[in-house]
């Protein structure tokens, strides 16, 4: 292979890596929590009544509660039907089938860029799956494990998405899995941000818990950020969602390639 055509090669690979758009290691691809804030801390049962969000969540102490990282060929046999990794090689899971009325939080926050709009609309999106898995005792619903996903603009103090279940909530898109079991199939989350916010912090911020009486857990799964649609389940390692805009870095290299090479015609990713 000359070096004019390893080059190409190189740029070329620049152009179909994935690149994560709004949070760093949005996809967990870095087989670590890096640029994530674990946090946690006791279920003391949620406040007040139905229906509850995410106002209704009491969190007693800080002590950050357990994670970790599935990969490849993993299963969870209370979820049978989940597919896992969701995407990529990597998926979070948030607080674990473990009890002790442990609450398990994750958040990241940064600025939308353009990098951050999908060319199918030309529109600003924060996309991601997540699937809550939660052991169903039968308690009151103050004292089921729950979990609590939001989306907030954090500049302005806005909320753009959010939901919250407790384990067997009437109307929930539960389903049954092993035991006492309960799981959601992995929910497409699509946050659309206006061009006005260009700039703005943009937070995800995601609870998991057990019941608050101590003996029954529940977690969560949480991949696929990015800016374009997650893809359908396949696990085995397929792609990452990729940002439909390249790095200023890699976009500098790409060009400087093409111009070195004499090439004309414009690459555009996805051409």
């Amino acid at each position: 292979m000359t070096l004019q055509s390893k080059a190409l090669c190189a740029a070329l690979l620049l152009v179909t890596s994935p690149a994560w758009a709004i949070y760093q290691n949005g996809g967990f691809e870095q087989n670590s929590f890096a640029n994530w804030t674990i946090g946690g801390g006791l279920n003391p049962g949620l406040a007040g009544a139905e229906p509850f969000n995410g106002a209704n969540v009491v969190i007693n102490g800080t002590t950050a509660g357990p994670t970790s990282l599935v990969g490849v060929g993993a299963t969870d046999v209370r979820a049978p039907s989940l597919v896992l990794p969701r995407v990529g090689q990597y998926t979070a899971k948030v607080n674990d089938e473990s009890t002790g009325a442990v609450v398990t939080t994750i958040a990241q926050s940064d600025v939308v860029t353009a990098a951050d709009r999908d060319p199918a609309d030309a529109r600003l999106h924060v996309r991601f799956a997540f699937a809550p898995v939660l052991n169903d005792p039968a308690h009151s619903p103050q004292q089921q494990p729950y979990f609590y996903v939001r989306v907030r603009n954090t500049t302005d103090n806005v909320t753009l998405f959010e939901q919250f279940a407790y384990s067997g909530q009437a109307g929930a898109q539960f389903q049954n899995g092993a035991g006492n079991w309960k799981y959601m199939p992995f929910q497409n989350v699509d946050a659309v941000i206006t061009d006005t916010d260009l700039g703005k912090n943009i937070e995800t911020y995601l609870v998991a818990a057990d019941c608050s009486l101590g003996g029954h857990g529940g977690y969560v799964y949480l991949d696929g950020f990015g800016s374009t649609n997650v893809p359908a389940p396949g696990g085995g390692g397929q792609n990452a969602v990729a940002a439909p805009a390249l790095s200023t870095f890699s976009s500098l290299m790409l060009a400087g390639m093409f111009l070195g090479f004499g090439l004309v015609r414009v690459w555009r990713s996805g051409e």
